[in-house]
């Protein structure tokens, strides 16, 4: 089966019936119903973080992923669909390849797009197989901005670093929320204020001591938590947390992963001379 799904979509198109999909899903709050059907078409009324919920529940794996105007200077949005925020969220519906349709450079100068994701990212054209025009979508151009359609191929890469004999510590290219089962505690650093509620009501989810790193640690102690992870905070300045590895013993965590989207992250734990490197083609 062939999905989209279009956040932040504003009101359905009749057009939209004949786009080559199976199941098209129109994500907006405008919608009344939280789940409306029209052939294949499904309106879903509810905010677009909450929606990855929903498709996880369904187990639906999205194969294009469209957003476009997302409505934050005249919609009332509070934050950037295209943003890492989101698009790490996301990647838990993600097929492994999927198309991402969008306005590049953000149509919002408050909004941070980078797409420094951990995909290979590869831009088609009308004349390549896959392509469909981002005018379908939203005819509201913008002169700094100009619809671009990307190919997006994903891979995990993984770092075992060699900081202290008794705590595992590994650097995972690769989002978060994709290994939240296998986690006993995600430490994630918020930069939203309108999105930290959402994110601290999920099981599991704990805001990271920013500036006293042993705080985090004395949790997995208390809670007797073995594997955590974390995504990253601190401005890239992981020297301190580094030294205070080293001298970790006690028996809680076991392992520590630091998730990253962004390729450069995490460089001074990097840095450490490393026991294996994989990198997986998905």
């Amino acid at each position: 089966m062939k999905t989209l799904a279009y956040f932040a979509s504003g009101h359905l198109k009749k057009d939209y019936h004949d786009l080559p999909f199976d199941k098209i899903y129109l994500v907006d709050n405008i919608f009344r119903n939280r789940n409306q059907s029209t052939g294949k078409i499904i309106c879903l009324g509810m905010d677009c973080l909450e929606s990855i919920e929903y498709f996880k529940s369904q187990n639906i794996v999205i194969d294009y992923f469209v957003s476009l105007n997302e409505g934050i200077v005249e919609g009332g949005g509070s934050y950037g669909i295209n943003t890492d925020m989101f698009l790490g969220y996301a990647m838990q519906i993600f097929n492994n390849t999927y198309h991402h349709i969008m306005y590049q450079p953000s149509y919002s100068p408050n909004v941070n797009v980078s797409m420094d994701l951990p995909y290979n990212k590869v831009e088609i054209n009308k004349n390549e197989p896959g392509y469909i025009d981002p005018f379908t979508f939203s005819t509201q151009g913008h002169s700094s901005s100009i619809g671009k359609v990307y190919k997006m191929s994903k891979f995990r890469f993984e770092k075992s670093i060699k900081i202290n004999p008794n705590l595992e510590v590994k650097i995972i290219h690769d989002s978060i929320w994709c290994s939240y089962e296998t986690l006993d505690c995600l430490f994630v650093s918020f930069l939203n204020n309108m999105t930290d509620k959402f994110f601290l009501n999920i099981p599991k989810v704990v805001e990271v001591n920013k500036s006293k790193f042993y705080k985090n640690l004395e949790h997995c102690v208390e809670n007797k938590l073995s594997v955590v992870g974390f995504t990253p905070w601190n401005n890239g300045q992981y020297r301190a947390i580094v030294e205070e590895l080293k001298d970790y013993k006690k028996e809680y965590p076991k392992e520590i992963r630091f998730y990253h989207l962004n390729k450069n992250d995490y460089e001074e734990i990097k840095n450490i001379q490393e026991i294996k490197k994989v990198k997986q083609i998905i």
